[in-house]
């Protein structure tokens, strides 16, 4: 492949270990991503990753310097990926390639892998969580319904009840009171990696908050799993007091937040912000 060759790429690079010799240096890029420019690089040293990052992802509700924290608290715990570099700036990350097989969607439907991802998602919600700051996902999904309706009023008609119900669960989820935790706040399969116990990548969407809200993301994504709820809730020490119509209710929320994600993003690839 054509390696790349903007000012970003040139000073990540740097950062890789043994990517000074050119003779040995192999660049790959790699597959899954939809907002980053992600690269497998191969040196004299060991192995990399080298993600590049789009402007407009800030507009998406990440925070480099949250994610980098809270990666970097995973990783010290053997949970992720050990970070080399993260750019102060946001524009770049370079980690060390984590070897294993990727997991598929029907790895989910294996109950054994099924509870072997409740472990390591229990491992991580009882990690110290550092100080971070905060995810406000009912700020997020109203930001993002008021930049959909600034572009077609017509576009928010159909938004503006789905945004009730979810200030509804939202409020009634924080009432409960749970304490916050690290959490994923992404977990498709594509960010698993693993034969056995998976560990997690792509950190973009990390936060110090409600741990349910992780499990409530993996049913989002994969709905199937609901009839795992009460099995799910207590492998990753949920408390007792925590149903699985919570579960669903909250996994509700994060389909509206997919829904209204994919949106925001065809419009921020339109007009996108300037570089920072």
């Amino acid at each position: 492949m054509n390696m790349p060759t903007s000012p970003n790429w040139q000073e990540a690079l740097r950062h890789v270990p043994g990517a000074d010799a050119p003779a040995s240096l192999e660049v790959q890029a790699l597959a899954g991503g939809t907002t980053n420019a992600t690269f497998r690089v191969t040196t004299a040293q060991g192995v990399f990753v080298v993600r590049l990052h789009e402007p407009y992802t800030l507009d998406l509700g990440v925070d480099r310097r949250r994610e980098a924290l809270l990666h970097g608290a995973a990783a010290q715990a053997g949970l992720a990926s050990q970070i080399l570099a993260a750019d102060p700036q946001g524009r770049y990350l370079v980690t060390e390639f984590l070897a294993g097989p990727p997991w598929r969607a029907v790895d989910l439907d294996d109950e054994t892998r099924l509870w072997a991802l409740a472990q390591t998602l229990s491992q991580l919600h009882a990690l110290p969580a550092p100080a971070a700051t905060p995810l406000d996902l009912r700020g997020l999904l109203e930001r993002h319904v008021a930049q959909i309706a600034a572009q077609n009023r017509a576009q928010v008609e159909d938004l503006l009840p789905q945004m009730a119900r979810a200030r509804d669960i939202l409020a009634r989820q924080a009432d409960a009171g749970r304490p916050a935790c690290i959490i994923h706040g992404d977990l498709s399969h594509e960010n698993l990696i693993g034969a056995g116990q998976p560990r997690l990548i792509d950190w973009e969407y990390a936060a110090v908050a409600d741990p349910l809200a992780d499990l409530a993301c993996l049913l989002a994504y994969y709905p199937q799993l609901l009839r795992h709820g009460a099995t799910l809730l207590r492998r990753c020490g949920l408390p007792g007091s925590v149903s699985v119509l919570d579960l669903e209710d909250f996994a509700w929320v994060y389909r509206f937040l997919s829904n209204l994600w994919h949106r925001r993003l065809a419009l921020a690839r339109r007009y996108p912000p300037p570089a920072h």
